[in-house]
């Protein structure tokens, strides 16, 4: 169910540092919560306290570490540390090759962060919103509708391969990625078979991707394929390339499998504080896919969506390298996008309010499901 439409935000994951030499570490929730519902260490070893761990202000939605708190939190110079430092993993930054930005992959970020859990007053997300794109996809989900199996592929890069969701790097709570989402969600709304095949790889650009379309083509004859390229390709400047190669997997994909139709995926914001990607790039990589789209093809712009959390969250918060890969949060926020445009509302309203009962529930009840 897409946070934007939920009153209960679900794991929302917070980097706790100081802004400020001295300070006490803190870091903003996306919504004011009416209630904390709990507040987790992401990676599962730990479970924090109000007053012992922190203090929430409630008004303005932020967290704020105690003296003695458990929650782990970072210093301004761990994050800005000078190129000289010992500290492992570390990239430039942005104008400045003296200082370096904090990196680390497998699960160096998800052990650094913490997962919260809370409920909050409806309607509150201002942001962009994704809207159900059915009728221009009608063959995989008129599939979906009646129930017959379809096979979905993904295509792109570290993101799509996977990059630092907890089930890819090995810890817990091990959520997939986002293209697995995405299968299970269709799954769930629709009760079809969705057999899922995952094509992407780290570091890779669209050119790449389009030089490899055989090894999708022959290996497969997809009914939907998420073709999620650009967060690499923003690094160069040769955006007419970048929507050729777009234009020629797809073509290729088609001539293989006549009915395949395809998502197009906007990808999120790297930190923009790291020297190596053109961030001008990002909005030219978003509507020239939204040039591609049509009948067969949609937008997911995560783009739009990530631009709009950065409004409220830092982007610690939400990466799971440092750089340019999401966490699991990042990861549903990619999956909520994609279903958004696949899953009429009403259906995903329905599966939202189950896992709502069921967590009314199970708050409710005492050991085994027994009343307390």
């Amino acid at each position: 169910m897409p946070f934007w439409t939920s009153t209960t935000q679900d794991r929302e994951s917070l980097f706790f540092y100081q802004r400020k030499e001295g300070e006490q570490a803190w870091a903003p929730l996306l919504f004011p919560p009416d209630k904390i519902l709990s507040v987790r260490s992401s990676n599962g070893t730990a479970t924090y306290e109000e007053g012992k761990d922190f203090v929430l202000e409630k008004e303005s939605g932020v967290l704020r570490l105690v003296p003695g708190s458990r929650i782990p939190f970072k210093t301004p110079g761990e994050i800005h540390p000078p190129a000289n430092s010992e500290l492992p993993k570390y990239k430039a930054k942005r104008g400045d090759p003296a200082t370096y930005l904090m990196f680390g992959e497998g699960h160096f970020f998800h052990d650094l962060q913490v997962d919260v859990t809370y409920t909050h007053a409806a309607g509150l997300w201002k942001g962009y919103v994704p809207r159900y794109q059915g009728e221009k996809l009608p063959i995989a989900l008129g599939k979906l509708r009646r129930k017959q199996p379809i096979t979905l592929c993904t295509l792109g890069d570290s993101i799509t391969e996977g990059g630092n969701a907890s089930k890819v790097v090995g810890v817990e709570p091990f959520q997939p990625a986002y293209g697995e989402l995405v299968a299970l969600g269709l799954e769930k709304a629709y009760g079809a078979k969705v057999t899922f095949r995952n094509f992407g790889v780290g570091g890779w650009t669209s050119t790449q991707g389009l030089a490899d379309i055989d090894r999708v083509t022959a290996g497969s004859k997809p009914d939907l394929a998420i073709i999620a390229f650009g967060m690499n390709d923003a690094c160069g400047g040769d955006m007419a390339k970048f929507v050729a190669n777009i234009r020629g997997m797809m073509d290729a994909i088609k001539a293989a499998a006549s009915e395949a139709e395809f998502v197009l995926v906007a990808p999120m914001l790297p930190n923009a504080e790291w020297d190596a990607p053109k961030m001008e790039n990002f909005p030219v990589i978003r509507e020239t896919l939204a040039g591609l789209c049509g009948k067969g093809a949609v937008l997911a712009d995560v783009t739009s969506v990530w631009a709009d959390l950065l409004k409220r969250k830092a982007f610690l918060d939400l990466t799971g390298n440092g750089l340019n890969h999401p966490n699991d949060f990042g990861h549903r926020v990619y999956a909520q996008t994609i279903l958004a445009l696949l899953v009429p509302p009403g259906v995903a309203a329905g599966i939202g309010e189950q896992k709502e009962q069921a967590r009314r529930g199970s708050s409710e009840d005492g050991p085994m499901g027994n009343p307390g």
